[in-house]
């Protein structure tokens, strides 16, 4: 399957530090962003960091269409996926989560989007192991902050496809370095 439909949408998966920061970055680049999180004050907790993170992100400079108004919230996963155009996932480090989350999302997102995660200790091999389209994971782990430091590590899984690795690389180069 290619993937190379436009990313408008981008649903954040765990909005700890890490997905808070992505969050940010991504306001700031004009997209419309839609965060899940389980934990209690998630949402208060993700808008205080977006809004410590603003004036810094002016200062590097918005693009056209940046607003912290392009925020929403919602605690159910499934919700959060339904319409993500691509997905970065932010939850613990953990190997039986991360291969139980990644299948919920598997389930839950459009076949078509990339569902990436920040992941740095564990292989995408071993998170895409229970889904049933795991040829559109990646690992798109960030230098930190990401909305401060424009550097992304993008590896695939065993069962990763090439299309879906080169399209999370564009997609990462545009969104951090603007178009060529």
């Amino acid at each position: 399957m290619p993937f190379d439909k436009p990313i408008r949408r981008i649903a954040i998966v765990g909005t700890g530090v890490i997905g808070a920061s992505w969050a940010a970055e991504f306001l700031a680049r004009g997209f419309d962003v839609i965060a899940t999180d389980p934990a209690p004050n998630a949402e208060a907790n993700l808008r205080k960091y977006i809004d410590m993170a603003w004036p810094s992100l002016i200062a590097l400079g918005l693009d056209k269409g940046a607003s912290r108004e392009r925020l929403s919230f919602t605690p159910e996963l499934k919700e959060a996926l339904r319409d993500a155009d691509f997905v970065q996932e932010n939850g613990p480090e953990k190997k039986d989560f991360k291969i139980q989350l990644f299948a919920d999302m598997d389930a839950a997102t459009p076949p078509d989007s990339i569902v990436a995660s920040s992941s740095s200790g564990l292989t995408m091999s071993v998170m895409q192991s229970a889904c049933k389209h795991p040829e559109r994971c990646v690992i798109g782990h960030p230098f930190n902050p990401p909305h401060m430091v424009p550097l992304v590590e993008v590896v695939g899984g065993a069962k990763t496809s090439a299309d879906a690795v080169h399209r999370a690389i564009e997609f990462y180069v545009l969104l951090l370095f603007g178009p060529a």
